[in-house]
């Protein structure tokens, strides 16, 4: 008897971490609700899940995740002045807080 239960109980926790894990590993991965504009918001802005920042001669723009993510990706479509381009920079810079 003492054998069937202890395979019970150990049943009956892996059913409970099946239906608890799902609802903790979940991450709220909307992108609009998950940042905000931290400068420039003049030269930025947050469409759906896109973040728009505009760099110029006059100022740039920023924004920030409003939690920390373990893992994400970025990807960026560039538009350059027109005509000779050549000697223009373009970069991000990811930052964290630490702990």
């Amino acid at each position: 008897m003492g054998v069937s239960m202890a395979k019970l109980e150990k049943v009956v926790m892996a059913l409970l971490i099946c239906a608890v894990a799902p609802n903790i590993i979940q991450v709220d991965a909307d992108f609009s609700t998950s940042m905000y504009l931290t400068w420039g918001v003049q030269h930025a802005s947050i469409l759906g899940e896109d973040l728009h920042l505009v760099l110029d001669k006059t100022s740039g723009s920023a924004a920030q995740s409003k939690r920390s993510f373990l893992f994400g990706s970025i990807e960026m479509l560039i538009k350059l002045v027109p005509g000779n381009s050549a000697g223009t920079v373009t970069a991000y810079y990811l930052s964290s807080a630490g702990s």
